[in-house]
């Protein structure tokens, strides 16, 4: 199996090493989502500590739907140069750098009213409004001059944000969207959304790295299940996708008041010997069905979790989050063997 140290390529570009910087909103962007030197500092640290990819965190497609209220814009071209200044600090330490794109939906902060597939509420009282057609195009655009201002910016590829129930993830899974329409019921009409956001930036932008970020497993009663999961996996790769990331939505705490489907007691064997909310194990059920890298993520906080991740074969790249906010160094002391040099996270 690859070792954390190999050298792996998403599409034609090659990554130093297998370790990746999981996508994490800081909430340092200024009032209207530009660059700050805190975000470029942040993220310099994690390439100098030997990240082989970054995923900077999700930036928003539209101003009026972000995560939270000081996050990463991408929504108009003035944002484009200092994204260029972010992408060209990372890329001079020697990392690949991502941006992750999003349109948050039903979730987040900045909402004048909050949307999704159908008015079905993710977090509470939070009830979206259900989009047209022209509302889909209209988004799927945005995600197209997203894309466009990343590749502008100097970024080697765009992450499109299709997990966590923010808007694509939305209509992926079967418990927000409720849909009659071309856009909901079946799988591969649930992912119909994000199949159009990846061919529309694929013809817009040609050969250009992406990934697609989405939850493989969702512990929710009519969420999206593992061999669901794998289908929609299928169903993105066919539509030209160079990676994929998969997340999940296991621990129930994760969208407080949604009701799960098991617990730690009665979760499938498969996720058993992992922490109860690692997406790991997941990942390494989709990639058993793909070609296309798979990244995977949740959980490891430590070095020798993470060349067992790899060991054991789970995915071609691991993500890691909480692990290089604890410590920067954490992938530099993890190739050299400086186990205990590392500052580990502590809840």
């Amino acid at each position: 199996m690859p070792e954390l140290s190999d050298p792996i390529r998403i599409a034609s570009l090659r990554i130093r090493n297998r370790a990746a910087m999981a996508p994490m909103v800081r909430n340092l962007a200024t009032e209207e989502g530009k660059v700050t030197k805190e975000v470029i500092d942040h993220y310099r640290l994690r390439a100098m500590g030997g990240v082989g990819l970054i995923i900077v965190e999700a930036a928003a497609i539209d101003w009026n739907h972000r995560i939270m209220n000081h996050n990463i814009g991408i929504y108009d071209d003035t944002m484009i140069q200092g994204l260029s200044e972010l992408a060209a600090e990372i890329k001079a330490q020697g990392s690949r750098v991502f941006i992750q794109i999003n349109h948050s939906g039903p979730k987040g902060h900045g909402k004048q009213t909050y949307v999704g597939p159908s008015s079905i509420p993710v977090m509470k009282n939070n009830v979206p409004v259900s989009l047209t057609s022209e509302d889909i195009q209209n988004i799927k655009y945005m995600f197209v001059d997203a894309a466009r201002r990343a590749k502008e910016a100097g970024f080697d590829g765009v992450e499109i944000h299709g997990a966590h129930y923010y808007l694509l993830s939305a209509f992926l899974s079967s418990y927000t969207n409720q849909r009659r329409d071309e856009y909901g019921g079946s799988a591969v009409n649930r992912a119909r959304f994000s199949v159009e956001v990846i061919k529309a930036i694929r013809e817009e932008l040609g050969i250009y790295p992406l990934i697609f970020r989405m939850n493989g497993l969702e512990n929710v009663v009519d969420g999206v299940t593992l061999e669901e999961g794998i289908e929609i996996a299928k169903i993105i790769e066919g539509a030209g996708i160079d990676a994929l990331h998969i997340s999940c939505v296991v621990d129930e705490t994760y969208n407080p008041g949604l009701s799960p489907r098991f617990d730690r007691d009665t979760q499938p064997d498969f996720l058993r010997g992992y922490p109860y909310d690692s997406c790991i194990p997941i990942a390494g059920k989709i990639k058993q069905h793909v070609k296309i890298p798979v990244i995977g993520v949740g959980m490891v906080r430590d070095a020798q979790t993470a060349r067992d991740v790899m060991k054991k074969g789970q995915c071609d790249i691991l993500a890691l989050g909480r692990a290089l906010l604890a410590d920067p160094e954490f992938v530099n002391k993890t190739l050299q063997g400086k186990d205990n040099d590392i500052i580990l996270w502590k809840d």
